[in-house]
């Protein structure tokens, strides 16, 4: 019973640094085409990537509004969990994270 309490905390382990990586490198790309597509393009909806948006607001005058999951607290949340983990895989990420963007200390 141990055993599997355990297992399937690690695969929620697992699921959560995934997601949060997928958070930590998403473009907005698809925000943009959100907000030019008409009425007559709801279908394309479905396909966009929008797993970054924390709220969308569009305005009776078609002024539209986005916000953004804060990718720095996305960062510190996986700073924590490879504290936790202590075997360096996400430190590595991480590390690989700020030079794949230009990042990192000047």
């Amino acid at each position: 019973m141990e055993t599997q309490k355990k297992t399937e905390e690690q695969r929620a382990r697992r699921e959560l640094t995934a997601y949060l990586r997928r958070l930590a490198r998403w473009k907005s790309n698809d925000v943009v085409k959100l907000s030019l597509l008409g009425p007559e393009d709801a279908g394309q909806v479905d396909r966009l990537d929008l797993a970054g948006v924390a709220e969308l607001k569009r305005g009776a005058n078609g002024a539209f509004e986005a916000k953004f999951v804060d990718k720095l607290r996305v960062l510190a949340m996986l700073r924590e969990l490879a504290e936790e983990r202590r075997d360096g895989a996400l430190g590595e990420f991480l590390d690989g994270l700020g030079r794949e963007t230009g990042g990192g200390e000047t």
